[in-house]
């Protein structure tokens, strides 16, 4: 779908800060400062425009925040890009890269490279699976885990940051060449 085509489907700021202010509450003269805070940084132009800053800076944000173990992780995103003033939409849907299927592959992803950078071996003794044996190790793996899942979901960010970024160039160029083709060449 092109830019001009989801562009009609999006809400423009003033239908959105309409809504935001039913659905959070309160009046547009409301006396609580966070939400109209809150309702003001969603209602931003620019979280919600379409442009090679906006949504290579939410994918960047969707995959750091899609490695970090934490509950309601859209909503964490949503915010977060919404400070940064970053596409949102991009960033909640790129929170999606870590789901059941995918979380198991990636934990163990996390747990190998934090192994590698804090210079531990993977598995210190045999594999012994009795639940306190389980747990044991499970405690002692979490410093692991997070040191690995803070660095890929750095390198994530910085990649998809990187490719977005060259995928808009590419298209951009592309769209380019064919216009001044057709400039040159009319049916």
């Amino acid at each position: 779908m092109s830019g001009n085509r989801l562009k009609h489907h999006l809400p423009d700021a003033t239908t959105l800060r309409r809504k935001l202010y039913n659905q959070i509450g309160g009046t547009e003269n409301t006396s609580n400062s966070f939400r109209r805070w809150v309702r003001n940084t969603i209602a931003q132009p620019m979280v919600w425009h379409l442009n090679r800053r906006s949504v290579a800076g939410g994918v960047a944000v969707g995959l750091f925040i899609s490695w970090v173990p934490v509950p309601m992780q859209m909503l964490l995103a949503a915010f977060i890009s919404a400070v940064m003033r970053v596409h949102v939409p991009v960033s909640v849907v790129m929170v999606w890269f870590t789901n059941p299927l995918t979380y198991a592959p990636l934990f163990y992803a996390a747990w190998q490279s934090g192994s590698m950078i804090l210079g531990k071996p993977v598995l210190a003794e045999p594999l012994n699976f009795s639940t306190q044996s389980l747990l044991h190790g499970v405690g002692h793996a979490w410093p692991t885990v997070l040191t690995g899942m803070l660095f890929c979901a750095s390198v994530s960010a910085v990649v998809g940051f990187g490719v977005t970024l060259l995928v808009w160039r590419i298209h951009a160029v592309r769209r380019w060449r064919q216009r001044r083709s057709r400039k040159r060449n009319p049916a």
